[in-house]
């Protein structure tokens, strides 16, 4: 007579039997859950039959040794018998009868989507898992980070004026997500914003004299190839982005581009390096028809220096109609200036040229020299 086991239905072993492809299948795994996540322990259920003409004599491990694969990634893992005695349990089964014992160990934490177990001191085939995305197993990775430096300067020609600007990147997707995995591009996707402001400090009531906003849409991978010492690297930044000052009537300013920004860096990253990163850009549409003729369409940045010692960089802008800008900028730690108590960066910046403001594109104000403190570069 059979003997059925309070943990196996009769459907699950017609199922199980099928899958394993043989009328006679003496080992067989399988997981008694389907909500399988990160961090959380892995019970795998061992269920040996018989159904062979004659008794049948198994043994079964304190602890089962397997390795889980997902992709290329391997790891060895341990899952220790929950039940029978203290050591090896050897188990004798009549045709016809099945048994089954569970086996708990953690699940690495890394690994989510479909896994693969496969025992290694234990003859039965390897058994598909799907691991499901835990949003509370762990801290998502931080998804914000600086894009374009963070400063506040004050200085100026012509009237005590302060310049700041703001500037973040937000990555769309979790690189870590089973999205991700199957579409690999989405881990470059970022939606980026920078703002930078004008502030008329001498005038009585300190109006703001104008601000750019700069949401963008873009595709970045900033290590696409370089040397095997790490001395040089290039990659590519590329989207959409749109350029306004949020005024209205005469006072209005706006544009869409098209923009790709390569970029080439020699030297240590964590050093004294040079990089160089044109921004070129198309405009797509644009309240301002003679814009190009004193932005152009390139922004060449390139620079020299280390974040952790002096760093110099510059902003070169010329039109098509031989206007156009000039923006340099030099930086030293405070850290170092002033003591370890300090954070961020000591910033001198001078600008000459055509359009510092949206506002005033085409008109060229007194040069400015401010100083103030960068908090991220």
């Amino acid at each position: 007579m059979r003997t059925r086991h309070p943990y196996i239905t009769p459907t699950l072993m017609v199922m199980v039997l099928a899958l394993s492809g043989t009328s006679r299948a003496d080992i067989l795994l399988s997981s008694p859950t389907t909500d399988l996540r990160p961090h959380a322990p892995l019970t795998i259920r061992v269920t040996v039959t018989n159904s062979g003409p004659t008794p049948q004599t198994t043994e079964l491990p304190k602890e089962l040794q397997a390795e889980v694969a997902i992709g290329a990634k391997i790891r060895q893992m341990t899952l220790t018998r929950t039940s029978g005695d203290g050591g090896i349990e050897k188990i004798t089964l009549v045709p016809g009868e099945f048994l089954s014992r569970d086996y708990i160990g953690p699940l690495p934490s890394s690994f989510f989507g479909s896994i693969v177990l496969t025992p290694s001191n234990l003859p039965a085939r390897p058994l598909l898992l799907q691991v499901l995305d835990s949003p509370t197993a762990e801290p998502p990775p931080l998804a914000v980070s600086v894009y374009e430096p963070v400063y506040f300067i004050a200085g100026g020609d012509g009237g005590l004026n302060a310049k700041f600007q703001i500037s973040f990147r937000f990555q769309l997707f979790d690189s870590h997500s089973s999205l991700v995995r199957r579409i690999p591009v989405l881990d470059n996707l970022y939606l980026g914003y920078s703002q930078t402001s004008l502030w008329d400090l001498h005038e009585t009531s300190a109006p703001f004299r104008d601000s750019s906003y700069r949401p963008r849409l873009f595709y970045a991978d900033y290590n696409l190839g370089g040397s095997r010492d790490g001395l040089w690297h290039f990659g590519i930044e590329t989207g959409f982005g749109h350029e306004s000052n949020g005024k209205s009537g005469e006072d209005s300013r706006s544009l869409n581009m098209i923009y790709a920004r390569p970029t080439l860096m020699v030297g240590d990253p964590l050093g004294k390096r040079f990089f160089v990163a044109p921004l070129i850009s198309t405009y797509v549409s644009t309240e301002q028809h003679d814009i190009y003729r004193h932005r152009g369409y390139v922004d060449l940045a390139l620079g020299y220096g280390s974040k952790s010692s002096w760093n110099f960089w510059a902003t070169l802008r010329q039109g098509t109609d031989h206007f156009g800008s000039v923006e340099l900028n030099l930086s030293y730690p405070l850290s170092r200036s002033g003591g370890s108590n300090l954070s961020g960066w000591v910033l001198l910046q001078y600008f000459s040229g055509y359009g510092e403001s949206l506002l005033d594109y085409n008109r060229k104000l007194r040069s400015q020299l401010r100083l103030g403190i960068a908090v991220a570069l």
